[in-house]
This record gives structure tokens, sequence and C-alpha cells, in this order.
């Protein structure tokens, strides 16, 4: 069911409710003034009028006193006889027609009761009250007009009639509001939904307020838009840059073997040499492939193998090892000899400060410098490497953790090799460990890498120092 059907409903329902609620009030006030006027009969005692307009006292003892006879301008009173004769004994001077009793044989026999009779004007009806005479020649009728209970319930109808107006009049504006700005939108934002599921990516939802619910909706199903749309433009350069990367070495190896198949390789020297650079592009690609696989297992979040890591050692084993690459390169560690300690998985750890190194080493000249520093913060470490490189422009450092990002205007391998995917794996890393990565840099300056890495020792704990054992394919190479 619909949205506005639903509404509908719920507008019938309260309308159907205030007009039973309505009639169950003018029900309640007719039964409450008839009661009134109930009392009213009750409280005037038997009595019959000589033909002299004298009022007789009742023959009953204990009656009340007679009241004045002006109290009776309202009132009619008449006799009715055994044999079904009426015989008026009041005729109130305000009264301008008398009750009709249809039946009056049975009214002897009826002993004292209420009955609403009409009146010889068709305009008005009265209220009586049949009893015996206390002088045993009949039935006493006693009545009082309708006329002001029929007008006050008149009033009443209309009156309830009137606000049962307005109510459909501001539940109708309120639908119309309603429809305008939450049931509308919703509707369109669902044809739009519904277009763009047949193939029409370009829509997005119209007239999205951010005052209401409808218009937040869209606004977020904009963005949500946008953001698939991004994915999916930075999926198709994926696919087209691993493409690219994997079709590079592909078509060195296959020219290779085109000539071996020609026989353009005839000395053993020619040989060695293809066999050579045939293992250095099958290296390439592997090496290609080892990454886009280690991104993968990052993307998807795999279990890291938790426990408590020194990453004052880990920087310190990183900054021996680019010296043993690089002998010649000033290159320092700034760390306590130990700690500080975090919980992490060290061999992810491991692979990111050598990509960050590995990136120092590779992009930068000999003589620059190379510092790599770690300290504790209050709710975790922080791990700094910088260099003294000719650093990066705003746009290159912009990109610097896109996947196949070099920086570079051709896409051809030069002195700085990599595939470009370095980066991301180290951006990987640390979002794994719900960390924060950072480039500082600018042209001349060269570039400092900051990483922040929270205390995770809760995830140690509930652990054990271990959790799913990451596979021969997690490790990471530098790209």
């Amino acid at each position: 069911m619909s949205l506005r059907a639903r509404l509908l409903i719920v507008i019938a329902i309260l309308l159907f409710t205030y007009a039973v609620t309505s009639l169950l009030v003018i029900q309640n006030q007719r039964s409450l003034l008839l009661e009134q006027i109930d009392r009213r009969l009750s409280s005037v005692p038997p009595f019959r009028i000589d033909q002299g307009d004298t009022i007789d006292a009742p023959t009953s003892a204990g009656s009340p006193p007679m009241p004045p006879a002006d109290s009776y301008s309202d009132i009619y009173i008449a006799l009715v006889t055994p044999d079904g004769a009426v015989e008026p004994q009041v005729l109130g001077s305000l009264l301008s027609a008398a009750p009709v009793l249809d039946l009056p044989e049975t009214v002897d026999e009826a002993g004292p009761h209420f009955e609403t009779i009409a009146a010889s004007d068709s305009s008005m009806s009265f209220r009586a009250l049949l009893r015996p005479d206390p002088g045993g020649q009949g039935t006493i009728m006693t009545a009082l007009p309708l006329q002001e209970l029929d007008d006050a319930i008149g009033r009443l109808e209309r009156t309830l009639s009137l606000a049962g107006v307005l109510i459909a009049v501001v539940l109708a504006a309120l639908y119309v509001w309603i429809q305008r700005l939450g049931i509308a939108p919703i509707t369109r934002l669902a044809q739009t939904a519904e277009a763009i599921t047949a193939g029409d990516h370009s829509l997005r939802a119209p007239d999205v307020d951010p005052h209401t619910e409808a218009g937040k909706l869209g606004i977020a199903f904009n963005l949500m838009l946008d953001e698939r749309d991004e994915t999916d433009a930075r999926l198709k350069q994926f696919v087209a840059d691993a493409s690219h990367e994997l079709r590079t070495p592909l078509t060195s190896m296959r020219g290779y073997l085109d000539l071996y198949r020609q026989g353009a390789f005839r000395e053993t020297a020619q040989m060695d040499d293809m066999v050579r650079r045939l293992s250095s592009e099958t290296n390439r690609m592997t090496d290609l492939v080892k990454d886009l696989l280690s991104l993968a297992n990052l993307d998807e979040g795999r279990p890291l193998r938790n426990e408590l890591v020194d990453l004052g050692r880990i920087l310190r084993d990183a900054a021996q090892d680019a010296q043993a690459v690089q002998p010649g390169r000033p290159i320092a560690s700034d760390t306590p000899e130990t700690g500080p300690i975090v919980c992490a998985d060290e061999g992810l750890i491991v692979q990111l400060v050598s990509i960050l190194t590995s990136n120092a080493l590779r992009h930068t000249p000999v003589d620059a410098a190379i510092v790599l520093r770690v300290a504790a913060e209050p709710r975790g470490a922080v791990i700094t490497i910088s260099d003294t490189g000719p650093g990066l422009d705003p746009e290159s450092a912009a990109h610097a953790f896109d996947r196949f990002w070099r920086g570079e205007s051709s896409r051809k391998r030069g002195a700085a090799g990599g595939s470009g995917l370095g980066l991301a794996i180290a951006k990987g890393i640390v979002d794994a460990h719900h960390g924060t990565i950072s480039l500082d840099t600018s042209l001349g300056q060269g570039a400092t890498f900051t990483i922040h890495l929270p205390d995770r020792y809760t995830d140690c704990d509930a652990s054990d120092g271990s959790t799913t054992a990451r596979t021969d394919e997690n490790s990471i190479t530098d790209g």
C-alpha cells in the first residue's frame, strides 16, 4: 500500500471518528436534557383543576404543596379518563399547541412512565409523564414542550457540523502540505531510482530541500550516486592502469618469444640475455600481481594478526636495511631505546615502514638525508619518515596515495620505476589499523610522511596475541 493511500485512510478514520464522537455527544446531551425535563415533570404533584380554575389539593397524604398557577405557563396537564377521553386541565399561556396522545386507552395500564409524544402542531413535540389520578378517575398526563431542547440540540448539531467542516478543511490542507513536501518528493525520488535502474545514470533527485526529511533523503541519495560514479570511475581507471601495467611486460615477453621463434637468438650470449630479460619481466609481473592481491586483501578488511609491536625496533631495523642498500646516503633513526609499544600486525607495520623508506631511497638523490622517527602519544604513537629530496608539487601531493599514481606525465618506467601502488598499499595498511597517514611536502622542501597509530591494546587482549593468520599472498612489496 502506498504512503498516499495510507494517509488518506488515516484522514478517513479521523473524520469517521469525529462523526461518531459527535453523534455520541449529541445523544448524550439530548439524554441529559431529557433527564432534566423528566425531573421537572416528576416535581409537579398530581392534581386536578375545577371548572373555576382553582387547584384542588391532592388526595394523597404527604404530597408537596401546590405551586402558584403562574409557574405552569409552559406546562400542559390533562386527565385521561378510563374510556379514553382527554380532558385538558392546564394549558400554559406560553403553549401554542397541545400534545396528542395516540393510544389513550392503554395509559391506565402502563403505570407511571415518560413518553415523547407529538403535538397538534407538527413543528414541536412534548415530553409527558403519565401517572394514575389520585382521585381514581383515570390518568394524569403532565407534559412540557421540547422546543428548547430541540433548539439546544439543533445549535449543538450546527456547531459540531461546522467544526467537522473546519476539521475536514484542516485535514485537507495538511494532506496537500504533506503531499507536496513529503509524498511527492519521495514519489519523484522513486521514479528517479527506477529510471537510474533502467540505465540512465545521469539523473539525480530533483527539488531537494534540506529542511525536510524527503529533501534530506534526496540529498543523501544524490551523494550516494555521486560516490558511486566516483567509485565506478576509479574502478575503471584502476582496471585500465592495471591492464596497462600488465600489458607492458607481456608485450616485451611476447616480443622476445617471437624473435626467438624467428631464429634471432643463435648465440649462447644472446640466449642468456633473452632469458635474463624474460625473468626480469616475469618478476615485474609477479610483484605487480602481489601488490594487487595485497590491495584486494586490505580492501576486504581481512583480520589482522594483532600483537604487541616495538615500533622503535622496527624503525631502527629499517634504517639499517636502507643504509645497507645505499651506504653513502645519510640515514638516521630517532627512536627511544625501547618502545613505543602498540598493538598491531607486525608484518604489515614492517612492510609499511619499508614502503615509505624505499620510496624515499628511490625518488630522492643519493645525497638526500632520510630520518626515521617515532614517539609515543597519549593514545597511541606517531611515526615520521622524512627526506630532504626535491619534494612534490601540490598536484602530485594531492594524488600521492592514489593507485598507479607516479607523479609523472609519462607512463613509462624510468629510473624511478615502480607501479604506483606502494603509497596506496601504505595507506591501506594504516587504514586497516584505524590510523591516519599524511604527506607534508612542497617543491624543494623534501617530503615528510606522518603516521598516527591508535592505542588498540584491547584488540590484543581479546585475541590473546593472535588472530586469523595472513597467507603468504598478503606479503606486500614496494611498488
